[in-house]
């Protein structure tokens, strides 16, 4: 024991001399959020969520091409809700790594931010490793990421039954590594962008491994390609992605496309307007194709809050800056469902056997004020009107209020 406590020690040291103490910085983040869901105007049943997050970090140089990044967390949430626990505090462990930036080439090891090139598919914090190498031709990417040491929440997984599941039961400390855990799956992926072919045209393509090395074997496989054409005051952007899943022995394709539109304003001050739509399979009458099933689950909307599976959106946003400090945005978003069986909760509950294809649509404004440069406060509100569809037009409307602090010292 006294060996191994030796080598270790003297490990340690010569990795802290590495480091470049001119180089080391500290850091605080702490973000309060403050949450309230109101169906039709009974404060007296209203939902709230007050939750928060603690965050440290730390930085510093190692020799001349590399940087450590170690930032933690303590989660804490107080709910109204019976089934959750009235206070909950969880610590985690979140962005920390070792990064090397070379000549032509990024090498990251660690726990660290990925996502697919449309955000729908792989999007949070990962544990792997990630590597770049920049040419004139464009950049290619390669990462073998994993999931099962992230906290569950966090990492946002429930592709099969168990997995939402387990994503709903608290952490319970007494059993702490069943009910804290994401579940195990891990992502190769290869990635080639190009920023700008002639100053006109983006691209950004990717092949997406997903072997699930849990208990249900569910395995996936996504292609992806995204096209942004630049303008002076357009962008347009036209993604889609094809997916393979394996799953009891049965392969079944689906299906997933984004198209967005963005006029970009000529004012002193930045104001842009987006026209999009994102379309996700649902699965077909005869089962040929399956509905379109995300390793993370991206919420869609603020109030809906759905899988991106088996749904398809249409939404018009604004966003502007109103003065130097403050900005402003106001979205209108109409959900549809794909088939009439993989969408069929909150915040409406639709049976599987209604024939209505149309929940309805949100309309949610903010407004982001940065106080000072350490300060910024992010007030919304919204409302879904289940009424304008035709799944469940007779169910209430649901209002809810966000509002968000952060404080940065650094």
């Amino acid at each position: 024991m006294k060996k191994r406590f030796a080598t270790f020690a003297l490990y340690a040291v010569f990795f802290f001399c590495s480091l470049s103490l001119n180089a080391v910085d500290f850091g605080l983040v702490f973000s309060q959020n403050a949450d309230v869901k109101v169906y039709a105007f009974d404060f007296e049943n209203a939902n709230y969520e007050i939750s928060g997050i603690l965050m440290p970090r730390f930085t510093a140089l190692i020799g001349e091409t590399g940087d450590l990044y170690i930032s933690a967390a303590i989660n804490y949430k107080a709910t109204s809700l019976s089934d959750i626990d009235p206070m909950a505090i969880i610590p985690e462990l979140t962005r920390t790594g070792i990064s090397f930036n070379l000549e032509d080439t990024n090498i990251n090891i660690g726990r660290m931010f990925y996502s697919d090139p449309l955000g729908i598919t792989a999007y949070g914090l990962f544990d792997g490793a990630h590597i770049s190498f920049i040419t004139r031709g464009g950049n290619i990417r390669a990462g073998y990421l994993y999931t099962g040491f992230l906290y569950k929440e966090r990492a946002s997984i429930a592709m099969t039954p168990n997995e939402l599941l387990s994503a709903n039961t608290k952490v319970d400390y007494s059993d702490f590594v069943n009910t804290y855990f994401a579940p195990s799956h891990i992502l190769i992926a290869l990635e080639y962008d190009h920023p700008s072919i002639d100053g006109v045209i983006g691209l950004k393509t990717s092949i997406i491994g997903q072997f699930d090395t849990g208990d249900d074997e569910l395995n996936s496989q996504y292609f992806t390609s995204v096209i942004s054409f630049l303008g002076k005051y357009l962008i347009l952007d036209v993604g889609g992605c094809f997916e393979l899943i394996e799953y009891n022995n049965v392969i079944t394709p689906a299906f997933a496309a984004d198209v967005g539109l963005t006029f970009i304003l000529p004012t002193k001050l930045e104001k842009q307007i987006k026209l999009s739509g994102r379309y996700s399979s649902g699965v077909s009458e005869d089962e040929s194709i399956g509905a379109f099933l995300p390793l993370t689950t991206v919420p869609q909307g603020e109030l809906v809050e759905a899988k991106f599976s088996g749904l398809s959106l249409l939404s018009l946003d604004y966003t502007g800056r109103l003065a130097q400090p403050l900005s402003a945005s106001m979205a209108f978003t109409y959900f549809i469902r794909t088939d009439l069986g993989t969408y069929a909760y909150y915040p409406v509950t639709v049976s599987k056997d209604k024939e209505g294809f149309f929940l309805g649509a949100e309309v949610f404004g903010r407004l982001l004020l940065n106080i000072s440069t350490g300060i910024r406060l992010n007030i919304g509100t919204g409302v879904f009107i289940p009424k304008l569809g035709n799944a469940a037009p007779d169910a209430s409307m649901l209002w809810r209020t966000k509002l968000n602090l952060i404080l940065s010292i650094y």
